[in-house]
C-alpha cells in the first residue's frame, strides 16, 4: 500500500458497532487510525451512518470547549468530548487509551435513552445465558474470567446491558482489563446479576430492590451530572431490578462458584 492509499485510508470513518450502537469515527491521524482499527476489529461495522465523532488535531486546539461550553461534556486529562445532537467531537486525543476512555464516556450518554448502560462487571455465557457479575476492582471479576471456559467471557472489566429483542441482553465490549482480549462481538439473554462478595464458602443470596440500587450505583459508569439524566439512569435502573434476577455471591475465588449460581 503506498502513501496515497494509506492517506486516502486515513480520512475514511472508521465504523465500529459496539451494544448495537454504530459510531462512525473520523481519526486524521493514520498512527492512531491503525491503532484504533486494531483495538476495535472485533467491532468494525460495514454500515455507514453510525453516530459521527471527529478527532480534533493538535493544530485545532482553538476549537477545544470551554468548561462553560453548554455542549461540553467530559475532560479526561488532556483530552475532552463536547456532544450535541449533531454528533460528538473529541479533542487532545493522544492516543488509542484517551480514545477508548471517551468512547466508553460518549456510550454512557448514547445508551441512556436506548435503555442502555455500562457496568463494572464481567460477563460469561452459560448454557446460551449471560451471567453478570459485577464488582469494583479487586471484587473478583477477573478472577471469574480467568476461572471460566476458555471462549466463554464477553468481556471481564466493562459490560454493556441494554433492553433489546424484548428482554435484557448482555454485549460483550472491547473494554477489558487484566484478561486482555480482543472482546466478542456477541450478545445474549441474561440470566441473572451477581455481586461479588469475596468469603470462605459459595453461597447466593437474594437482594431486594433497594439492596441492589444500592450495589448498581457505584458500578454503573456514568458522567452526566444534570439531574434529568440521572433521574432517567435511577428510573432505567428500577426497571433493570425489577425484571433481572439479582443476587450476592458469596465467593470463594475458585470455580466451585458455578455449583451455586447454575444450580
Amino acid at each position: 500500500m503506498g502513501p496515497q492509499a494509506s492517506a486516502q485510508d486515513s480520512l475514511r470513518p472508521l465504523h465500529i458497532s459496539i451494544g448495537r450502537v454504530p459510531i462512525s469515527l473520523s481519526i486524521p491521524t493514520p498512527n492512531l487510525r491503525e491503532k484504533a482499527l486494531t483495538r476495535y476489529r472485533e467491532f468494525t461495522a460495514d454500515s455507514e451512518g453510525g453516530f459521527p465523532v471527529v478527532l480534533r488535531s493538535d493544530a485545532q486546539s482553538d476549537a477545544r470547549p470551554a468548561r462553560n461550553d453548554p455542549n461540553f461534556c467530559y475532560v479526561l486529562d488532556d483530552a475532552s468530548l463536547r456532544l450535541d445532537s449533531s454528533g460528538a467531537e473529541f479533542h487532545g486525543v493522544r492516543h488509542e487509551y484517551a480514545l477508548d476512555s471517551l468512547i466508553r464516556i460518549l456510550l454512557t450518554m448514547v445508551l441512556l435513552p436506548q435503555r442502555g448502560f455500562l457496568l463494572h462487571a464481567a460477563t460469561v455465557v452459560r448454557d446460551g445465558r449471560a451471567y453478570v457479575f459485577m464488582g469494583r476492582s479487586g471484587a473478583g471479576k477477573s478472577t471469574v474470567a480467568s476461572l471460566s471456559p476458555a471462549g466463554t467471557v464477553l468481556t471481564d472489566e466493562i459490560s454493556l446491558l441494554r433492553f433489546s429483542d424484548d428482554c435484557w441482553q448482555a454485549y460483550g465490549t472491547p473494554f477489558w482489563g487484566e484478561f486482555r482480549a480482543a472482546g466478542q462481538n456477541e450478545h445474549y439473554p441474561i440470566a441473572g446479576v451477581y455481586t461479588l462478595v469475596q468469603s470462605t464458602q459459595d453461597r447466593v443470596e437474594g437482594l431486594t430492590t433497594k439492596e441492589m440500587i444500592r450495589a448498581l450505583l457505584p458500578c454503573v459508569l456514568f458522567f452526566n451530572s444534570k439531574v434529568e439524566s440521572n433521574e432517567d439512569l435511577l428510573r432505567l435502573l428500577l426497571g433493570f431490578v425489577e425484571q433481572v434476577p439479582c443476587h450476592l455471591l458469596h465467593f470463594r475465588r475458585n470455580d466451585g462458584f458455578w455449583k451455586v449460581v447454575a444450580a
